[in-house]
């Protein structure tokens, strides 16, 4: 085992070590993420592949995301080292993530118009530049839909449905990862009346969150 695998190997052994909710566990925990950032080892999509751009940052994403969650119950060290692991979790979040927007394009629209692959503007949110700002980012995303302090987002739902609101499908469809047909049967309406609430309603609150909160971001623009 090389020496970068080696130090991951000893980072994963004293996060596990700690409890999930301690403060040695989340400082380990952003180590990590940025060693695997930094490491110029992650796999990537063969070359010229056009999803790469947007569709490889979120598969990064949520791959960082997951082992934040699962890492100590799913890493077996006895099985091979972990950026091996990682990339092969990354390799299969990114074919996912293929499959989700080519299922996405086949309902929104008939097959002779645009070529263009047509991603829902939110599966672009969020780029994993700097680990400690993603982890950051998510949480206070998932915090702030959770939360609804404003009670902005349970307050906008779909005539006589209260239960297909903002707050709900932000859960579904963003934090969860569930498609469209999945959060309709969810809810209770039809797929075209929630992506179209969603689209008309839901995401000027998702815009208008992301743009108040732009510094999490690793935005350059804003005063340090």
């Amino acid at each position: 085992m090389d020496e970068l695998n080696l130090h991951l190997q000893s980072l994963i052994q004293e996060l596990c070590s700690y409890l999930p909710s301690s403060p040695q566990h989340r400082k380990t925990l952003n180590c990590l993420l940025r060693v695997i950032l930094k490491s110029g080892r992650l796999w990537r999509p063969p070359a010229g592949d056009s999803y790469e751009h947007t569709l490889y940052e979120e598969a990064l994403h949520k791959t960082m995301v997951k082992i934040t969650k699962t890492l100590c119950e799913k890493y077996n060290p006895n099985l091979g080292s972990f950026l091996a692991w990682f990339n092969k979790c990354l390799e299969n979040q990114y074919r996912d993530e293929i499959r989700a927007t080519q299922r996405e394009r086949s309902y929104r629209q008939p097959v002779w118009q645009s070529d263009e692959l047509d991603i829902d503007p939110l599966d672009k949110v969020i780029s994993p530049v700097d680990a400690t700002l993603l982890l950051q980012t998510w949480e206070s995303f998932v915090q702030w839909v959770t939360n609804d302090p404003d009670n902005i987002l349970r307050s906008c739902h779909i005539a006589n449905n209260p239960t297909a609101n903002c707050q709900l499908l932000a859960h579904l469809r963003i934090v969860g990862g569930f498609e469209w047909q999945q959060i309709a049967a969810e809810v209770g309406s039809s797929r075209g009346a929630v992506t179209s609430h969603w689209c008309r309603k839901c995401e000027f609150y998702m815009r208008q969150w992301l743009d108040t909160n732009q510094r999490l971001f690793g935005e350059d623009s804003y005063d340090r």
